[in-house]
């Protein structure tokens, strides 16, 4: 006998509200967890190891990790030679660590009682965590035998393994071929940054060199895996790009299609280009509530501080969305809330 699927009201449930904020220590873990997720997961990583990464216990997970590695699992090399760079050669140390919690606390002070109290929970609970990776790139992890591994892969062409080492790259110029050949060897982040890098270089008026990639077709290959590739494919069909034909109604289109899957900021950008009759407003207000209530929720936003704090706030409590807006909202919430926050890699 067919299982019927779940109702909108289980949906919204299994999500949690739009307008429920979650406890403090819950948001801070899908914030570690889609820290992880975002990179990760086009490594290889497992859902079960992205919990493990995020709910403690680090120095167990890596020590797994270096077994696997060291037996030949390519995905265990690129995980742990990103955790390696990433959060041990650039990481933050003990000392930094604490100023930032520190300067954060004082100024949450100007929060109202009960924001300041859930703000200061969820950074310290962030702040354990980092504590406690450098504590454990310290016991666990020699970058230098970490990334000799990631290089081995690298001139095999793995993709991943190329990503990894253009960003540990010494100078733009190798940097930028490194990103070239993972692009080519199909590593979405790498398709899609060397997408952006091109975009970028023309808009302040460089020219890209004569063999230089299709900048619209980085984004097709690159927008199946990544959202926030389709997010920039429409705002090409939006503005116009190499290899992509301006096209407002595809843009709208696509962008809302890269909002269901956890891509809202191109929605949002293309927005002020585009006439009345193209988009209702409402509509936009609504994903920038969605997107408010993301962050709220641990699963878009660049760490725990008061100005996001106060940001977040502010849009989901704001006297000037209209009510329908609102309504809107809720509505996307349910449809879609699930989803993006699998997509987005901080589900539970």
């Amino acid at each position: 006998m067919p299982v019927a699927a779940p109702t909108v009201a289980a949906r919204a449930a299994a999500v949690g509200g739009l307008w429920t904020r979650p406890p403090a220590e819950v948001a801070a873990r899908r914030f570690r967890r889609q820290g992880y997720a975002w990179i990760m997961r086009q490594m290889g990583a497992t859902d079960e190891l992205l919990d493990r990464l995020a709910s403690g216990g680090l120095a167990s997970v890596l020590r797994d990790l270096k077994k696997q590695a060291q037996s030949g699992d390519p995905a265990a090399v690129n995980i742990l030679g990103e955790f390696a760079y990433q959060a041990c050669h650039l990481g933050r140390s003990e000392d930094v660590i604490g100023g930032y919690e520190s300067r954060q606390m004082t100024e949450a002070r100007a929060l109202p009682p009960d924001d300041e109290s859930w703000f200061n929970k969820a950074l310290h609970e962030d702040v354990t965590h980092d504590k406690a990776v450098a504590v454990v790139c310290k016991q666990e992890i020699d970058v230098d035998e970490v990334l000799a591994k990631v290089v081995t892969q690298a001139a095999g062409g793995d993709g991943a393994s190329l990503w990894i080492m253009a960003n540990a790259a010494d100078h733009m110029i190798d940097r930028n071929q490194r990103m070239r050949d993972a692009a080519a060897a199909g590593f979405p982040e790498a398709q899609f940054e060397l997408a952006w890098t091109l975009i970028a270089e023309r808009s302040h008026g460089g020219s890209a060199s004569t063999d230089a990639a299709d900048v619209g077709e980085l984004l097709r290959q690159a927008s199946d895996s990544l959202p926030v590739a389709e997010g920039e494919l429409a705002v090409c069909e939006d503005a116009g790009c190499q290899g992509v034909t301006p096209n407002a109604e595809s843009a709208i289109t696509r962008a809302r299609e890269a909002a269901e899957r956890g891509s809202i900021d191109a929605l949002i950008a293309i927005v002020p280009h585009m006439p009345i009759s193209v988009i209702d407003p409402d509509e936009v207000s609504a994903w920038t509530l969605v997107r408010a209530g993301l962050e709220e929720h641990g699963c878009v936003g660049s760490g725990f501080d008061v100005r996001s704090m106060k940001s977040m706030t502010s849009t989901l409590n704001a006297a000037t969305i209209a009510p329908q807006a609102r309504s809107r909202a809720d509505r996307y919430w349910q449809e879609y809330g699930e989803q993006i926050r699998s997509s987005l890699g901080c589900m539970p």
